[in-house]
């Protein structure tokens, strides 16, 4: 009962729900994997020493782990862990809460300019000119 009232007050906000997409969460370390943004547009990332592309852009990546590489694009970005590597094409928010992280973006997608936060301590990060 909770849920499908939920879903109704929430669908008469005007939020819709699309059960055709799914999520990416890798726990495993030591991996590789490449990311269809289309298919799987939430990405979490909890493992350590992680490589991932992303194709496409994909809705929001979280990289909780450490030592990890992401390369692509993503609306949202947030990256809580430590001494990650973020290359990115084009974001319109990031996020950086760990330390030790080198970020780069490239442009926005949508805004008109990339909003960042770093908080966390020692992060580099590079945005456009």
């Amino acid at each position: 009962m909770k849920c499908f009232t939920l879903a109704a007050t929430l669908a008469g906000l005007g939020i819709a729900f699309s059960a055709a997409r799914a999520d990416v969460t890798v726990l495993d370390n030591d991996k590789t994997i490449e990311v269809d943004c289309a298919k799987d547009p939430q990405v979490n990332l909890l493992g350590n020493h992680l490589t991932i592309t992303l194709k496409g852009v994909c809705a929001t990546i979280t990289v909780e782990g450490n030592d990890e590489t992401v390369t692509g694009s993503a609306g949202v970005v947030r990256v809580n862990g430590n001494r990650n590597t973020i290359s990115l094409t084009a974001a319109d928010e990031v996020g950086v809460y760990g330390n030790h992280n080198t970020v780069t973006v490239q442009k926005p997608i949508k805004a008109k300019a990339v909003r960042i936060a770093s908080p966390g301590k020692d992060n580099k990060i590079t945005r456009p000119k």
